[in-house]
């Protein structure tokens, strides 16, 4: 009987942790990928405050020239932003720290990207509206 509770207690905590990864902006396991830099494909859809969806799709494509490649299209309503980015080590490393202190991105992780987005030696910004 012991087993069985136990084996449903661990399955049940499972399911609840995949299902709180997914209603994040920055999951353990994107975090971990991109701190490893590996090419991966990520697609998620968050609700804003205002119950406007916005839709993220990130790409990494591993490291070319001691830096790893990252792109990202963030589609909102008719607006859609994408950035091309190359990020040396240190940079991966200090933005997956403030991903993993802040992974809902309501506060240092986004503020960490937004100055890497901010610089053109670092990130490349394309408007597509």
């Amino acid at each position: 009987m012991k087993k069985i509770f136990l084996i449903t207690g661990l399955i049940l905590f499972s399911a609840i942790a995949v299902v709180a990864a997914d209603n994040v902006k920055y999951s353990s396991i994107f975090i971990n990928k991109f701190y490893h830099c590996l090419p991966t494909n990520q697609t998620i859809t968050l609700t804003n405050d205002d119950n406007t969806s916005v839709t993220i799709t990130r790409s990494m494509h591993g490291w070319k020239e001691k830096k790893c490649v990252y792109n990202e299209t963030v589609v909102q309503g008719e607006n859609t932003t994408s950035y091309n980015c190359n990020l040396y080590r240190e940079q991966v490393n200090e933005l997956v720290s403030a991903m993993r202190s802040d992974p809902n991105g309501e506060g240092l992780a986004e503020q960490t990207w937004e100055r890497f987005k901010k610089l053109p030696d670092v990130c490349t910004k394309l408007d597509a509206q």
